[in-house]
C-alpha cells in the first residue's frame, strides 16, 4: 500500500570524504561513543551542527546530549525545534530527519513492497483508488484510478471502518471487492511484492475547442526509471503537437531536483533559455555551496516552448513538485488548480553515518524573483476537489475539466468547486512509514 510521501529530496546522498581540498570545509567525525546506538545519536547531531540551515541555533553537543534521546530520529525531531517560528507559531522545519539506510534505498530507488496502489474517500461510503502502479499486484490486474472498493477482505470499505480496513490492508494478501467505473463488479486477490514504480502514470492528448491539450500525471520524482519515463511523455506530447499543458502532480511528494530541472526544461518558453532557474542557499558556514542553476542554454529537442501550464495540486504536492512550479513563474502563465500545496521550499543532504541517513534541512531555494517563502504551501488559483470518481487524463474529472476550462476560454469556471472533505479518514487509513519532504541534490563540494 503505497503512503503520500512529503518529498522534497533535493540531494542526492553525499558520501563524507576522507580528504578535502585546501578550499572545501572537512566535516571532522565525531568522537567514537561507547554503543553504535550513541555513536549515530552523536553522529546525526554533530552533522546537524554543521549543515543544518538554522546552525547557529543549536546548542553544543554536551548541552543538547544526544545520547538522552531513544533513536537518532528523536534527536531529528530535537533539531527541528531549534528552526524559527513561521506565520501558523509552529517552527518552519517539520521535516528534518534520519533514517535506516535499507529503508532510504528502498524509497528511493522507488522499489515497493505493496500491494501497489493509494486509496482516498470520496465520500463516508465511498472509498476510491486513487493510483496505481503498473507492475504492481494491482497494475497488473488491471486495476484503475476511480474504481470503487466495496470490501476488503470481508470489511465495508467506509470511513466508521478505517481500523478495521487498516488491519486488514497490513496482510500479504488480500481480497478485495470493486465496482469498476463502467458499473460492473470484480473481486480480486491483491498481494504484495516488490515491483519497481512507474512516476508517469499516463500522458494523453485532450482535443477539445480546436485545442491540443498535452496531460501528464507525475506521481514521484523517485525512481530509476523516471527521467526515461519523463522523456517518453514529453516526447509522445511533442509528436502530437500539443499547444497547451496540464501537469498532474496532486499526489507527487517530492524527490530528485535533477528531474524537477528536466521537466522545468521541456516545460518552459524559449525565451527562459539559459536565464536562471533557481538559487540554493546555505548556513554561512557553507556559503560557499551556494549556486545558481540555468535553464538549459539550447532546451531539449523535446521541449514544449509553451507560454502558460496549468498545474493540479493538493496538500500532498510537495517539495522537488513545489520547485518546479515556483520555478517556471518568472517566465511563463503558470496556474494552479485543486488545493494548495503542502509548503516545502528546503532540502536536505543525504548524511551516511553508520547504518543510518541524517537528513537535517540544509538548502534553501528560491527563484529567479528572489522568492521562496511558500512554507504555508503554493495557493490555488482555482481551488477544486480531487475526484477520484475518474480516472487519469478523463476530461471529466473536476480538476481537470477546470484546468481544461481555463486552457481554452482564458477563465475558471466561477462555481464553488468545494466538496465534502475526508482527509482526516485519509490521513488515518493505511498508515504507514512517512517521510517529510525530502529534496536532494549533489552539491559541488565533498563534506
Amino acid at each position: 500500500m503505497k503512503i503520500f510521501h512529503h518529498f522534497l529530496i533535493y540531494l542526492t546522498v553525499v558520501l563524507l570524504a576522507a580528504s578535502c581540498k585546501k578550499d572545501e570545509k572537512a566535516i571532522t567525525p565525531t568522537p567514537t561513543p561507547t554503543t553504535k546506538t550513541a555513536d549515530v545519536r552523536d553522529s546525526v547531531y554533530f552533522l546537524s551542527q554543521e549543515l543544518y540551515l538554522w546552525s547557529d541555533k543549536l546548542p553544543s553537543l554536551t548541552s543538547f546530549n544526544p545520547t538522552s534521546y531513544a533513536t537518532p530520529q528523536d534527536v531529528m525531531k530535537k533539531v527541528r525545534t531549534y528552526s524559527p517560528l513561521g506565520t501558523k507559531g509552529t517552527n518552519l522545519d517539520r521535516w528534518s530527519f534520519a533514517i535506516l539506510k535499507s529503508d532510504w534505498d528502498n524509497v528511493a530507488s522507488g522499489t515497493e513492497g505493496d500491494i501497489g496502489v493509494g486509496f482516498r474517500f470520496a465520500a463516508a461510503n465511498d472509498l476510491r483508488i486513487a493510483y496505481v502502479y503498473a507492475n504492481s499486484s494491482a497494475g497488473k490486474q488491471g486495476v484503475q484510478r476511480g474504481w470503487q472498493v466495496v470490501s476488503i477482505n470481508n470489511v465495508a470499505a467506509t470511513t466508521a471502518n478505517v481500523d478495521a480496513l487498516n488491519t486488514e490492508l497490513a496482510k500479504a494478501s488480500i481480497s478485495v471487492a470493486f465496482k469498476k467505473l463502467d458499473g460492473s463488479s470484480t473481486t480480486l486477490n491483491l498481494t504484495s511484492g516488490s515491483y519497481q514504480t512507474n512516476p508517469v502514470l499516463t500522458r494523453s492528448v485532450i482535443e477539445q475547442n480546436g485545442k491540443k491539450i498535452g496531460y501528464i500525471a507525475f506521481n514521484s520524482f523517485l525512481g530509476s526509471t523516471a527521467s526515461a519515463d519523463l522523456d517518453e511523455a514529453f516526447s509522445y506530447l511533442k509528436s502530437n503537437q500539443v499547444t497547451e499543458l496540464i501537469f498532474d502532480e496532486r499526489y507527487n511528494g517530492g524527490g530528485y531536483v535533477n528531474l524537477a530541472v528536466k521537466i522545468a526544461n521541456l516545460i518552459a518558453p524559449s525565451t527562459a533559455a539559459g536565464k536562471l532557474m533557481y538559487k540554493d542557499t546555505h548556513n554561512s558556514k557553507y556559503a560557499s555551496w551556494n549556486k545558481t542553476v540555468n535553464f538549459e542554454s539550447t532546451l531539449p529537442a523535446s521541449n514544449l516552448n509553451l507560454s502558460k501550464v496549468v498545474f493540479i495540486t493538493t496538500n500532498n504536492t510537495a517539495s522537488a513538485s513545489e520547485l518546479l512550479i515556483n520555478a517556471l513563474k518568472p517566465y511563463m502563465t503558470v496556474k494552479l488548480v485543486g488545493g494548495t500545496t503542502y509548503g516545502k521550499p528546503a532540502g536536505y543532504y543525504g548524511l551516511p553515518t553508520m547504518d543510518y541517513y541524517a537528513f537535517p534541512l540544509a538548502v534553501k531555494q528560491v527563484n529567479a524573483n528572489n522568492y521562496g517563502d511558500y512554507y504555508d504551501g503554493l495557493t490555488v488559483d482555482r481551488e477544486q476537489a480531487d475526484d477520484v470518481s475518474h480516472n487519469w487524463g478523463d476530461p471529466q474529472e473536476r480538476c481537470i475539466k477546470d484546468a481544461v476550462t481555463y486552457l481554452t476560454t482564458g477563465q475558471f469556471p466561477t462555481s464553488s468547486g468545494r466538496i465534502a472533505n475526508f482527509d482526516r479518514y485519509n490521513e488515518r487509513l493505511q498508515t504507514e512509514l512517512n517521510l517529510p519532504g525530502v529534496l536532494l541534490t549533489l552539491p559541488k563540494k565533498s563534506l
